[in-house]
């Protein structure tokens, strides 16, 4: 018998996509917004329902200026305000968000009729 990793289940929670304003717990999230405004270490990012604070991880391989829009990954904490800890940035400027969005309610439903 083998002990190969590839043996082992590792289960890894994945990041939740959702608007800001219905991230109420802290936990991983994924959330899409147009920039606002930045400071050297952070961002503020709307997504049409809420702000978020974002902060810039160490390598980003995206232009960052106010006015894009982009898909941010991390760890959002509530206390004392909602702010992410990101991991990894997307340029989603060329993205058709109302498809996007209406993709994103599909995937929604069908999770939950399969829960």
């Amino acid at each position: 018998m083998s002990n190969s990793i590839n043996e082992k289940e590792y289960k890894i929670k994945p990041f939740v996509d959702t608007n800001i304003a219905e991230i109420q717990h802290p936990g991983k999230y994924r959330v899409v917004g147009k920039i606002v405004s930045m400071t050297e270490n952070s961002i503020i990012i709307d997504d049409g329902f809420e702000q978020l604070v974002i902060t810039i991880p160490e390598e980003v391989n995206v232009k960052l200026e106010d006015g894009i829009t982009i898909r941010a990954f991390g760890y959002v904490n509530i206390q004392p305000e909602k702010q992410m800890q990101t991991t990894f940035i997307q340029d989603f400027n060329r993205i058709d968000l109302d498809s996007y969005r209406k993709l994103n309610e599909l995937e929604q439903s069908l999770r939950k009729d399969n829960t």
